[in-house]
């Protein structure tokens, strides 16, 4: 520092207190924001714009696929759509489908042809000159045009028609499941405590597969299960498929023998619960060695139950 100089350098602590002040700062600028959000930390509030912008570009596409299904809905409402996707017959509309799937190789096929065509007459036009054939080169080029321009018009509605049926046939697999695959992703619903919402088929793979749909939308096949998850699959395909069974036939007793080996404390209640659902149509008899699960049959069944020990 130069002689007669009285500018003071920061100290490290000041800078520190610096620091300390400009951090709390920040803090209370963002206090009410994370008491909106309902977090404590801003880890957690990083978290939640995060979902929240998530939120916001989901509701944007769900708007931007409501607005598009009804700007091609020739007029018709959401609901006028709806019904007629419900009055729809399935089998019609895959024969239709298939056959719009031809009429559109056709126009394609016939598109190229009509391309070449047009391309060999303005050959003949550039060899012929200005004689009386050039008329006539000129006549034929025209009328390549025209069919040109119909069959691009023709493949453009085909097309359009196909998609849109596409889209029928897929609404109407999703909201017109068998009652089986219903009830059993019901069923295993509940054996998961939640974990999984519903089952679904996925038809446009050879062989079909069966998938479990989890809360947050993601799909799971059957060998991305774990071994207990497969253990509940199956548990619940059989009840449901036992369940409609006993609709229309004699009721016979359903006699399980330690079905939730595999099953920790929360799933094995879960899985109680599906049999007492079950007993109210016909006599279930559970065997076990397991005698810490006679506390949660006792919870789920009360008194009702009938416990032999042998």
């Amino acid at each position: 520092m130069a002689a007669g100089d009285t500018t003071a350098c920061p100290t490290p602590n000041s800078q520190v207190l610096e620091a300390k002040e400009s951090s709390q700062t920040a803090t209370a600028s963002l206090k009410p924001l994370m008491e909106k959000a309902g977090v404590d930390t801003t880890t957690l509030l990083n978290a939640a714009i995060a979902r929240s912008d998530e939120q916001r570009r989901l509701n944007a596409e769900l708007a931007e696929t409501k607005a598009t299904l009804l700007n091609g809905g020739d007029g018709l409402t959401r609901l006028q759509i709806e019904a007629e996707i419900d009055a729809a017959n399935l089998l019609h509309l895959a024969a239709e489908l298939a056959h719009i799937n031809d009429e559109i190789a056709d126009a394609v096929q016939q598109q190229t042809m009509l391309s070449a065509d047009h391309a060999n007459a303005l050959r003949v036009l550039s060899e012929i000159g200005g004689s009386d054939a050039a008329t006539q080169a000129e006549a034929q080029r025209q009328e390549a045009l025209a069919q040109m321009a119909d069959a691009a018009e023709r493949y453009v509605k085909v097309f359009t028609a196909g998609r849109l049926l596409r889209w029928s046939i897929d609404r109407y697999r999703e909201e017109k499941q068998g009652p089986l695959l219903q009830r059993a992703g019901a069923i295993f619903s509940t054996l998961t405590s939640g974990s999984f919402s519903k089952l679904m088929v996925d038809f446009e793979r050879e062989p079909m597969v069966l998938e479990g749909l989890r809360a947050d939308g993601k799909l799971v096949g059957i060998s991305g299960m774990s071994d207990g998850t497969r253990d509940q699959l199956y548990l619940a395909l059989r009840l449901a498929a036992l369940e409609m069974h006993l609709e229309q036939a004699m009721p016979l007793p359903f006699v399980a023998d330690d079905l939730f080996i595999n099953y920790d404390d929360v799933r094995s209640k879960a899985g109680f619960e599906a049999l007492k659902a079950l007993s109210e149509q016909t006599q279930v008899i559970f065997l076990s060695h397991h005698d810490h699960l006679i506390p949660a049959v006792h919870e789920v069944f009360g008194k009702q139950v009938n416990i032999v020990l042998l």
